[in-house]
């Protein structure tokens, strides 16, 4: 049996606490130092840069937006070629205006230079797009107190308006109607001085 000094061996507790200051050192130099290292020569995964605001700044390109024309509404085709167009110093139609969309009943109302002459008024006839006469109404002349004949209306003694409330029967969608207004017809019955009105009756 071989002698050993005791005296030379470090006992346990003394030994076991030698190794956890050794460990403790080389856990805080590996923490520590690494830091160190990453931050002096890695690079950053993630790199965030701040424009300077005294910069200049880069326009984006865009393309202009190009404004779509819309079509202007074609003027209604419902009446038929004016045999004897009238002259508007001796007769104007005031409403309804050509192309207006009018609901029944409308009024259609105007001036006529010579129409008060032994109140002959003016005809009023309405024209379906088959050229088929629907109606012919009688308007009389009105008084003409206090009223302002158009401008470009001749004016006499029997210059005077006429108006009146229409009904057309049976109107389920919107209509184009023509619209004859006039003073007299030749011996064959043809309108003569007509002022055609072209409109869209809705129901």
């Amino acid at each position: 049996m071989l002698y050993r000094p005791t005296k030379y061996l470090p006992s346990l507790p003394a030994l076991l606490a030698g190794s956890a200051v050794v460990f403790v050192s080389l856990l805080a130099v590996s923490c520590g130092g690494g830091d160190d290292a990453a931050s002096a020569g890695a690079s950053p995964d993630v790199v965030i840069s701040f424009p300077s605001a005294t910069g200049n700044v880069t326009p984006i390109p865009r393309r202009t937006p190009t404004p779509t024309v819309s079509p202007s509404p074609s003027p209604l085709k419902v009446c038929a070629p004016n045999p004897d167009p009238a002259q508007p110093k001796l007769l104007q139609v005031q409403d309804p205006q050509p192309g207006q969309q009018v609901k029944v009943p409308f009024y259609v109302r105007g001036w006529g230079s010579n129409i008060g002459f032994e109140n002959k008024g003016v005809a009023l006839a309405i024209v379906n797009v088959k050229q088929e006469v629907k109606q012919v109404l009688d308007l009389p002349p009105q008084p003409r107190n206090y009223r302002i004949a158009p401008p470009g209306m001749e004016i006499t003694e029997n210059t005077k308006p006429f108006g009146a409330d229409i009904v057309i029967n049976n109107i389920t969608e919107p209509t184009p109607y023509c619209l004859w207004v006039y003073q007299e017809t030749t011996a064959e019955g043809t309108p003569k001085g007509v002022v055609q009105v072209p409109i869209m009756v809705l129901p």
